[in-house]
């Protein structure tokens, strides 16, 4: 039987406490990539711009990016739903107005307010490269495709900007203060799975995940076996399937293991 699994990035795939891929866990996607009956799968919150510095990126046909916003298959667009671009502008005018840091996500590259602190902040935390958001990128911003942002946004203030901005979804990151993912609501990594899903034509593929954060739910509804990381959140927990180590712990690795998806030395 042919099987596709999908994995989250952060605290799933990377130990985000040493920003890097525990071996265990990197052996077990080596093994894993030379199965031609398995189909690897990126599925995270990141940009595909974010994914693609990671050194790993390579060993995934497919990448969910931005929450579900965009799926790429070898490097191909199977699919998009960039931020409408009377809204995102809208929003950029406000953060430009009342010098708010935030940084956007575009299909290859990340670029964003250098001189706040909290910008470079945010680019150290999750160890990734942004680019200086020149003028005139913002000064042409309808020629570009935006497809996340990320901006400081004090916990009083999140509810106004939900209710402005009812098209996107506002989510905190956990690990960047007064930080928040922005992105369209009609999308989930959810939703993108049961895209790939409606799309695929090979008959009696099974279908996995692992994921630790919130955002992991939706894709638990849409596949046969959900595997959550020992560091996940109580209700991922609840919804899974199994619950393996955590991601420092060769969570990936020990779960793939007892499930048979891989043999060991």
């Amino acid at each position: 039987m042919n099987k596709m699994i999908f994995f989250d990035v952060d605290n799933t795939l990377v130990c985000r406490r040493e920003n890097k891929m525990c071996e265990g866990t990197l052996n077990a996607i080596e093994k894993l990539s030379r199965d031609n009956k398995i189909d690897l799968a990126i599925a995270t919150g990141r940009s595909l711009a974010m994914v693609k510095q990671e050194n790993f990126h390579q060993m995934f046909e497919t990448i969910i990016s931005a929450n579900g916003s965009l799926i790429t298959r070898r490097d191909e667009v199977i699919y998009k739903k960039p931020i409408d671009c009377g809204v995102g502008r809208q929003l950029i005018r406000y953060f430009e107005e009342t010098q708010t840091p935030y940084c956007i996500h575009l299909l290859t590259e990340s670029k964003g307010k250098l001189e706040y602190d909290w910008v470079r902040h945010f680019s150290q935390k999750y160890n990734m490269t942004i680019s200086l958001l020149e003028d005139d990128v913002l000064n042409r911003l309808d020629e570009y495709e935006i497809f996340q942002i990320n901006a400081h946004i004090k916990q009083e203030d999140i509810e106004k900007f939900k209710k402005n901005y009812p098209l996107l979804n506002f989510v905190k990151l956990i690990d960047v203060e007064e930080g928040y993912d922005i992105f369209n609501k009609c999308c989930t990594k959810g939703s993108a799975i049961k895209f790939l899903k409606e799309r695929n034509t090979m008959k009696n593929m099974m279908y996995y995940a692992f994921g630790d954060g919130f955002n992991d739910l939706e894709i638990f509804d849409e596949v046969d076996y959900s595997i959550a990381m020992g560091n996940s959140c109580d209700p991922l927990k609840a919804r899974a399937t199994y619950i393996t180590d955590s991601v420092h712990l060769n969570g990936i690795y020990k779960a793939l293991r007892k499930l048979n998806l891989i043999k060991g030395e």
